[in-house]
């Protein structure tokens, strides 16, 4: 039985109309002050054929199963969004996003460090994870690209991961644990809002049995936020400006992990 949801991203308001089965691919429990007449449309039907037939803004594309629509789905969606940044001068960078005690903070580190199961890690011990992945940045002011969390090998190295936050598990070779960030944070909806940001985490993995926090450098913020900054979002040299004057706003912490569980209460401890 088809049913019809309304979900925020951030400038976009997202009407999707499909089975329920299929709209865990697509959650977003999320909302955001922004005024907006952005709309896009998603109509899924299945196929006689089998899959499905998605109907995506004014194009028509063919599933062949329930990841591919949500693959072109996302897709879709995540590409008005990074338009609508780029046209308003927001970059975007692979980071994560909490608001801890106040102060809004950035949480960079490369591809595999642990940035999910950190920001999985935050929320459970009290900070409001926003998000694990992307972040737009623009005058030293950020907010998270709402999505679920994407926890690697099925979210097994994630301790203590409640049931009710999966949402799915995505069928890759290494299989994808989809995650309700507002379940994660024990809310029944998260609230995105551009502020300043307060502090800059740079995340690395350590060798000791417990983590440890160090002062770094604006140059080192630089190097670990520019390789994957998003060039779609804004003109590259824009882009460097943004990344430069985000380093430059707020103090640098190196973060050399252990446990999870470690690594959040070191965080959260940071004066």
């Amino acid at each position: 039985m088809s049913e019809t949801v309304t979900l925020d991203y951030l400038w976009l308001k997202v009407e999707v109309s499909t089975e329920p089965a299929v709209l865990a691919l697509l959650h977003n429990s999320s909302s955001s002050s922004f005024d907006t007449d952005e709309r896009l449309r998603i109509i899924a039907t299945p196929s006689a054929a089998g899959g499905w037939i998605a109907e995506i803004g004014l194009r028509r594309h063919r599933a062949a199963d329930d990841l591919q629509l949500g693959e072109l789905a996302y897709g879709a969606v995540h590409d008005r969004v990074a338009s609508w940044s780029r046209e308003h001068g927001w970059g975007r960078i692979h980071a994560g996003l909490a608001d801890i005690a106040g102060r809004r903070v950035v949480i960079a580190g490369p591809s595999g460090v642990g940035k999910t199961t950190t920001m999985t890690a935050l929320a459970d011990a009290g900070a409001l994870a926003l998000g694990d992945e992307g972040v737009l940045i623009r005058d030293g002011m950020a907010i998270a690209v709402p999505r679920p969390f994407h926890a690697k090998h099925a979210g097994r190295g994630i301790p203590g991961l409640r049931s009710e936050s999966v949402l799915t598990v995505l069928d890759y070779p290494d299989p994808i644990a989809v995650l309700d960030p507002a379940v994660l944070n024990r809310l029944a909806e998260l609230r995105h809002e551009p502020a300043a940001v307060d502090l800059i985490l740079l995340l690395e993995r350590g060798e000791g049995a417990e983590t440890e926090a160090v002062p770094a450098t604006v140059g080192e913020a630089i190097v670990a936020l520019a390789p994957d900054a998003g060039p779609f979002t804004m003109d590259r040299k824009e882009l460097a400006r943004s990344v430069i004057a985000l380093a430059e706003s707020a103090p640098v912490v190196r973060i050399r992990m252990s446990d999870p569980g470690s690594t959040a209460r070191a965080i959260m401890a940071l004066p």
